[in-house]
């Protein structure tokens, strides 16, 4: 990137799928532009990246599913998922858990819930496994939109 070279390809050896230089510091570098999940943030630097999701949503009514997937292999093993997902949505609601990790109904608060968390137990990163996990998904989904429009009338 100090070359001038950002958008150049890394080699293939460097991550799985095609990626620039530039996208790839952006994803991987502590604090990079794209870096908003990361295990090892503050709530605090959590919130500060994933605050503005929260007052878009209170103005425009707009909802979000964080679905994680707890058998994800692009997360390391070492990241407690849930604790990670409910960390996401309490920054997303600024500070509010909206029922984050089960996608609850977000509790007895008068607090507008933006983003609700799903924990998806057997999907992997593309739900292309885990049994049952990809209709649980369309079905949340599918809950959400109805929340959504629910909201708007």
């Amino acid at each position: 990137i100090s070359q001038k070279k950002g958008n150049e390809m890394m080699p293939r050896s460097a991550f799985w799928a095609p990626i620039t230089a530039s996208r790839y510091v952006s994803l991987f570098d502590i604090g990079g532009d794209d870096d908003y999940f990361s295990s090892d943030f503050t709530n605090e630097e959590l919130a500060e990246r994933l605050g503005h999701v929260g007052d878009v949503g209170k103005e425009s009514g707009l909802r979000l599913l964080a679905a994680f997937s707890k058998k994800d292999e692009y997360v390391p093993e070492s990241v407690e998922r849930d604790v990670l997902l409910e960390r996401l949505v309490s920054a997303m609601n600024n500070g509010f858990d909206g029922g984050g990790g089960g996608g609850g109904d977000g509790g007895e608060s008068t607090a507008v819930v933006v983003a609700r968390g799903l924990m998806l137990e057997n999907g992997n990163h593309n739900l292309s496994k885990g049994e049952g996990d990809k209709e649980e998904f369309v079905e949340a989904v599918g809950k959400l939109m109805e929340l959504a429009t629910s909201d708007v009338q």
